[in-house]
C-alpha cells in the first residue's frame, strides 16, 4: 500500500469517526461497579449505537457484563441478529403489524402498551399454535409492556397498567418478560420523584412481577439515591445509552468514545481583506494560511458551528473560519508552518500529547442542543473506524 505523510493510502474519504473501543468498555466497568450487583444491565444501541456502532460496541459491552440490547425499531434489531449478535434485544419502541412475525423467527423481544398490540400478538400466537401443535407452555412471544408513568410519548397509562398486563397474560404463547416506564426528567426531583410514585404503585399493585423490572435510563441509574427510593426496590434490569458512550452524567468522569479526524486536502496564502467561505462571514486581517478539510454539515456538523470550532493539529489549536459547507470547512493555520497537505485534524478527540481534548459537549453547549444529537448525526456518511 502507498503512503502519503506517512500515512496509509485508502479508498475512502479522507475524514472518518475514530471510535474508542477501549473507552466504552472502561465505561460499562466503571459502570457495572456502581449500579448495585443485583441489577443487571441492558445497553441502549438505538441509532446504531447513538452513531459508534451497535455491533462493534455491543461485542465490547457484552463482555463487559451487558446482559441485553434495546434498540428502537424492528429493523434494527433483525440488523443485529444479521451481524450474529446473539443477545437479547429488546425493541423498545411501538412495533407495527409487519414486525411480529420476524420478532419470532429472531427471538427478539417486543413492547407492548395498546390493544391493537394484543390482537396481533393473539392472531400470531394462534396461527403458530395452529401450525406447530398445542404445546403447553410454548412461548412464542416474549414482551415487555411499557407503563407511561409521565413521559407522555408511549405506553400503557399507568393507571390501566394492572388490568392491561392481566389480559397480555391470558394471550397463549405470549410471555411477559419485563414491564417498564421511562422517566420525562431523570434527575432527582418534583418530576422524577411523581413518576417514581407511580411506578411503585403500579409494582405493587401486581400479583405477580415479570422476570425483568426496569425504570431507569443512564441518570437514574447513576443516581445513587435512586436505588434507595421505594420505587427502585422492584427495579433488577437497568436500560443505560448515553453513559456507554462518555456522556451525560456530570458526576462521575467518564471516557467520550467518539472521536473526529480529517486530513488537509489543500493550503492557500490569502492576503489581508480577503473573504473566507459562503458570505464571507470571515476576513482574513492579515496574510493567513488557510487549510481546507473534506467534511461540512452533510457529515452532521451543525453549519451554526461556524466561526466557533477548534481543532487540533498534532498538539496545537487552530481555528475554524468562515461558514462550514456541506462538504468542506476551513482552519486558520498562520501560527503552523509545518502543516502540510495529508496532515490529520483533530476535530474531536485529545491533542497528541492527551494534554487537551474536544469533546461534543464543547459543541453541544455553543449550539444549545445535547450530545445526543451531534453524535447521532455524524453518522450519517462518514467510515468508522475502531481504536482500543
Amino acid at each position: 500500500m502507498e503512503s502519503f505523510r506517512h500515512l496509509p493510502v485508502q479508498p475512502r474519504r479522507d475524514a472518518w469517526v475514530e471510535v474508542n473501543l477501549g473507552a466504552i468498555e472502561q465505561n460499562a466497568k466503571k459502570i457495572r461497579q456502581w449500579i448495585p450487583s443485583n441489577v443487571d444491565l441492558m445497553a441502549i444501541v438505538k441509532a446504531d449505537a447513538y452513531g459508534h456502532g451497535a455491533a462493534m460496541v455491543l461485542q465490547t459491552l457484552a463482555a463487559s457484563g451487558v446482559s441485553m440490547a434495546g434498540v428502537a425499531s424492528v429493523d434494527e434489531a433483525l440488523n443485529l441478529r444479521r451481524t450474529g449478535i446473539s443477545l437479547p434485544i429488546l425493541v423498545i419502541g411501538g412495533i407495527p403489524d409487519w414486525a411480529v412475525q420476524f420478532a419470532a423467527q429472531d427471538e427478539i423481544r417486543l413492547t407492548v402498551f395498546n390493544q391493537q398490540h394484543l390482537n396481533i400478538l393473539n392472531m400470531a400466537a394462534q396461527r403458530r399454535l395452529q401450525q406447530s401443535g398445542a404445546i403447553a407452555n410454548r412461548v412464542f412471544f416474549r414482551v415487555h409492556v411499557k407503563v407511561d408513568t409521565g413521559m407522555h410519548r408511549i405506553g400503557v397509562p399507568w393507571e390501566e397498567a394492572e388490568a392491561f398486563i392481566e389480559q397480555c397474560r391470558t394471550i397463549p404463547g405470549v410471555d411477559i418478560e419485563g414491564i417498564f416506564t421511562h422517566f420525562a426528567d431523570s434527575v432527582e426531583g418534583e418530576q422524577r420523584a411523581l413518576q417514581a410514585q407511580r411506578w411503585n404503585t403500579v409494582c405493587e399493585k401486581l400479583k405477580l412481577l415479570p422476570r425483568f423490572v426496569h425504570s431507569a435510563n443512564s441518570v437514574a441509574a447513576l443516581d445513587k439515591g435512586y436505588w434507595a427510593e421505594k420505587a427502585a426496590s422492584h427495579d433488577n434490569l437497568a436500560r443505560l445509552g448515553i453513559a456507554f458512550y462518555g456522556y451525560g452524567v456530570p458526576h462521575i468522569t467518564l471516557q467520550p468514545a467518539m472521536g473526529l479526524k480529517a486530513r488537509i486536502l489543500h493550503i492557500q496564502e490569502l492576503e489581508s481583506g480577503e473573504g473566507i467561505s459562503y458570505g464571507g462571514t470571515y476576513k482574513t486581517q492579515t496574510v493567513t494560511r488557510i487549510a481546507t478539510i473534506p467534511v461540512g454539515y452533510a457529515d452532521g456538523i451543525p453549519r451554526l458551528l461556524s466561526n466557533q470550532l477548534d481543532a487540533f493539529w498534532e498538539n496545537e489549536r487552530v481555528c475554524q473560519v468562515g461558514n462550514i459547507t456541506m462538504d468542506q470547512m476551513m482552519f486558520d493555520i498562520t501560527h503552523i508552518r509545518d502543516a502540510q497537505v495529508g496532515d490529520t485534524l483533530t476535530l474531536l478527540g485529545e491533542n497528541d500529547a492527551g494534554t487537551d481534548a474536544i469533546w461534543l459537549d464543547n459543541w453541544a453547549c455553543k449550539v444549545h442542543t445535547i450530545e445526543y444529537e451531534l453524535m447521532c448525526a455524524l453518522r450519517v456518511r462518514l467510515p468508522r473506524t475502531y481504536i482500543r
